[in-house]
């Protein structure tokens, strides 16, 4: 037996033969020179091209699933850039190159520039243009093909790869998959999915969690490690495939698999608890917020059961462009957001750019360690007038719902009184231009510092509200880069240090009777959820298609129960012995 690890992206256990995608892609894509007489052909091939690739995405969107149809909704929404396509335009009588060369370059200088932030949400956006795109360039180089009209030197032009047949009851294992690749294999009846590549926050991933079809990502090697046919055992619920699995194990797996519901089954169920609160079983109820990037996902998340949004990273408004965006289109965003609640709290941080995801300037620095640099309030406070801008766009939204801003990397009571100052300001000029704005707004920071952590009992004093982010509070606490995959087993929520500053948080505002909450990723591990709230924690935030496992996780436990896990847990001295025992509780309700 031999056990890979990676991220669990969909929860879940499936047991079958593996079958390994390995597309070839198309081929090298052709470049020579046209001659102007030769601009408006290429022209419209590239709109036929663009029209059937529209009417192929209308045709696989399906209204019962909202995270494909809204995916999809985004790859039209891209084929139809009021900006790109005609960028392509006017690059091609520019250039006098083909139109796959000339589409080749604009794509590549897209995904190249969210690539560069260096954030993983935006770099699966990057994914996410090259394959609408590549939808449009396989139908040009068929196009090519079937009229054989290429001019001398282009070469001939590959077809559209197609998707095997994947065999029903197979776990899919690949490199990476590419959303219409896994649209392909939606109805194919794949038990799971594993790839080499990819996060939590891909598309694919939310597919994957949409479908309720188990999936580990970043499973590195694990190609070259199989064959096709080869049984395996896919973990998703710990993250792990068991490779050459025997017979005991494989009985074990499927003796839990046997108890379990159907995927439909499982559909039905989380889609009944929309609406339904996350109340334990003995009265106590979890408030359930979403993490959003974009102002449109607060409708989708308000549908899914959140009872508000906990984080809006507006960071994403400012990257991938070398100018801020000016107060109007903040404003737009934000109070577009504020309105899909429909009266529940909007939480919005105050732009949190730098460490991996650097504006331009702070690119051009080659900070040796820009995850401890000029970074989110830091940069923001010397950036004052761009601040302000921020500041101006959130408290006009204010007038429009429930709003609350949220300062990230506060490491001291003094930054904290800084920030406050600016924001002082900023009311002061929407007062001064007769902008009405949420007098009573409530301001909050993100606990993702030790420092902060430590301190909490003195922030809560000053903050209305605090939020701990765990993504960067269990880097900071235990020295380790997430992103590097010879220490990434460091990075562990269930690290006793991790968990005693997440309790001298809740400590602290419960003695200051300041709300407080959690926004980091192990906000949206059920098992991590049942162990946080028998620590006092009673808020939560976390990705729209997390709220239906943790609210059907919350209505099955007890505080009780969850009060003595974490008494016990707390006594323990490792991350590997707390994460058996949360593991072992949560059987029990099995």
């Amino acid at each position: 037996m031999r056990k890979l690890e990676g991220l669990s992206a969909s929860r879940g256990i499936a047991i079958g033969p593996a079958f390994r995608f390995v597309e070839k892609g198309l081929s090298e894509i052709p470049r020579y020179p046209i001659v102007p007489g030769e601009v408006d052909a290429e022209w419209r091939l590239f709109e036929s091209a663009l029209d059937v690739s529209k009417r192929e995405i209308t045709l696989l969107r399906d209204s019962r699933n909202r995270e494909q149809s809204e995916i999809l909704e985004a790859y039209l929404m891209m084929l139809g850039d009021p900006d790109f396509i005609p960028k392509i335009r006017n690059e091609l009588s520019k250039k006098l190159l083909n139109v796959e060369a000339v589409m080749k370059d604009a794509v590549d200088e897209s995904a190249g520039i969210l690539r560069a932030t260096g954030d993983s949400y935006l770099a699966e956006r990057a994914v996410d243009i090259e394959d609408a795109f590549g939808r449009v360039m396989g139908h040009i180089l068929q196009s090519r093909q079937a009229i054989s009209s290429a001019p001398q030197g282009g070469g001939p032009a590959s077809p559209v790869p197609s998707s095997r047949f994947i065999p029903p009851g197979a776990i899919l294992v690949a490199s990476n998959l590419k959303p219409s690749e896994a649209l392909s294999i939606r109805d194919s009846g794949v038990a799971g999915i594993v790839l080499e590549e990819g996060g939590a926050t891909s598309h694919v991933a939310i597919l994957a969690r949409s479908w309720r079809i188990p999936a580990v990502m970043g499973v590195r090697g694990i190609i070259d490690k199989i064959a096709d046919g080869e049984e395996i055992i896919l973990d998703a619920e710990n993250g792990v495939v068991f490779l050459d699995p025997g017979t005991d194990l494989v009985a074990s797996f499927r003796s839990r698999l046997s108890g379990g519901r159907t995927r439909s089954e499982t559909e039905a169920q989380l889609l009944s608890l929309a609406k339904s609160p996350a109340k334990t079983r003995d009265g106590t109820v979890l408030t359930l917020r979403a993490n959003i990037a974009l102002a449109g996902e607060s409708a989708s998340a308000k549908k899914q059961g959140a009872s508000g949004v906990g984080l809006f990273r507006s960071e994403f408004l400012f990257l991938g462009s070398d100018i801020p965006p000016d107060e109007e289109t903040q404003f737009e965003a934000y109070r577009e957001a504020v309105e899909g609640m429909k009266g529940d709290p909007v939480v919005i941080r105050t732009l949190d750019a730098g460490g991996d995801k650097m504006l331009g300037e702070q690119a051009d620095l080659a900070e040796k360690n820009p995850l401890l640099g000029w970074r989110a309030v830091r940069y923001c406070l010397d950036r004052r007038d761009m601040f302000r801008t921020q500041l101006r766009a959130m408290l006009r939204a204010s007038h429009f719902g429930d709003l609350r801003i949220m300062f990230p990397m506060i490491s001291s009571v003094e930054e904290l009184d800084s920030v406050l100052e600016v924001l002082e300001e900023a009311k002061a000029e929407c007062a001064k231009a007769g902008r009405p704005f949420n007098r009573r707004l409530k301001t909050g920071v993100m606990i993702e510092i030790p420092a902060a952590a430590v301190c909490a009992d003195l922030l809560a004093q000053r903050a209305d509200f605090m939020s701990i982010g765990t993504n960067d509070l269990i880097q900071y606490t235990m020295a380790v880069d997430r992103e590097n995959s010879r220490v990434a087993h460091l990075y562990d929520c269930y690290n006793p240090a991790v968990l005693r500053m997440v309790r001298m948080t809740i400590e602290a505002g419960l003695k200051e009777r300041t709300d407080v909450s959690m926004c980091g990723e192990m906000a949206g591990d059920p098992a991590a959820v049942f162990l946080l709230m028998g620590m006092g924690l009673r808020n939560f935030s976390m990705a729209p298609a997390l709220i239906g496992p943790v609210k059907e996780l919350v209505r099955k436990v007890s505080l009780a129960d969850a009060e003595e896990l974490a008494n016990a847990a707390l006594e323990l001295s490792a991350a590997r012995e707390i994460r058996k025992l949360v593991q072992e509780r949560l059987k029990t309700y099995e």
